[in-house]
């Protein structure tokens, strides 16, 4: 469920006001933190327009693959039984959370497909053939993605020498 800034923040990134000028509109004392890591998780609404195409390229690498490892795990149905069918769904359960967080523009599904791409090269399976073209791909993609549309520079800093929030 949505919370009120989180719904304030889609609505100016929808209008078109970039990171800086909604955190100086919506900033209070009580809110900087959850306002900082919901406007840097989002994509700006120019970047959107920039990258949709391959966000959409990247999105069906991700579906093919995730459907992939989900016929796999309906056809070895008559090997594993009970719990190991929960355990090798968890792969596929995993892929379907990146692949909504990377339709909706997430930095943190960019970040996570980028961290279990490079991991999943770690399988020897991914590493045959035709799926390091799509692990690769998946690899390069993220990280260009991210690079582009949450750069350092378009982000809004954490305070430095202060306390973030959060108790130690």
């Amino acid at each position: 469920m949505k919370d009120e800034l989180n719904t304030q923040i889609d609505m100016l990134l929808s209008k078109g006001n970039d990171r800086f000028e909604i955190w100086k509109r919506l900033k209070t004392k009580d809110n900087m933190v959850a306002l900082r890591h919901h406007l840097n998780n989002k994509a700006l609404l120019k970047d959107k327009r920039t990258y949709r195409y391959l966000n959409i390229f990247l999105s069906l690498i991700l579906l093919f693959v995730t459907i992939g490892k989900i016929l796999g795990v309906v056809d070895d149905i008559r090997f594993a039984k009970g719990m190991y069918i929960l355990i090798f769904l968890i792969e596929p359960a995993v892929n379907m959370y990146i692949l909504k967080e990377i339709v909706f523009f997430k930095r943190t599904g960019y970040q996570f497909l980028f961290i279990i791409s490079v991991l999943s090269l770690l399988y020897q399976g991914n590493r045959q053939f035709p799926a390091i073209l799509f692990t690769l791909a998946m690899i390069i993609i993220s990280v260009f993605s991210h690079m582009k549309m949450f750069s350092k520079k378009n982000l809004i800093p954490a305070p430095v020498g202060k306390s973030s929030g959060k108790k130690r």
